[in-house]
């Protein structure tokens, strides 16, 4: 596969950015998008990235280095599957949601649980 030049620029009032998108040793054309076109494009990126990962087999993630979000808007509630959903807005992608099965939900509770438990214990502890 030919090796190819990815540019982003964002506009100096943040409005728009415009991408280039060609080969390294040739001419491309800059295309302007505003936010709503921009997060078009990640969303289709980001099926098209998921079709190409169709079939392979996913690697955990413990121990793996992952883009950690601060503080972002989230929502939770019982899905219509057995389990629940889990969103929210990341500042890169936009709004993400997440079906969780009920095991697996059992099983976050039960670290987050543990991690509320150990910061009382912490907070307790004389000085």
């Amino acid at each position: 596969m030919a090796q190819a030049r990815v540019g982003v620029r964002v506009a100096d009032d943040r409005k728009s950015v415009t991408v280039e998108i060609g080969p390294v040793d040739g001419s491309s054309s800059p295309v302007r998008l505003d936010l709503e076109q921009l997060t078009k494009v990640i969303t289709l990126l980001g099926q098209a990235r998921r079709r190409m990962l169709e079939g392979l087999r996913v690697e955990p993630l413990d121990g793996k280095t992952v883009e950690t979000i601060t503080n972002p808007m989230w929502y939770a509630q019982v899905a219509q599957i057995e389990g629940s959903l889990v969103a929210f807005d990341h500042p890169a992608y936009g709004p993400v949601a997440f079906a969780i099965p009920r095991n697996d939900v059992a099983e976050i509770v039960r670290i987050l649980s543990a991690h509320l438990a150990l910061l009382t214990v912490q907070t307790n502890r004389p000085s």
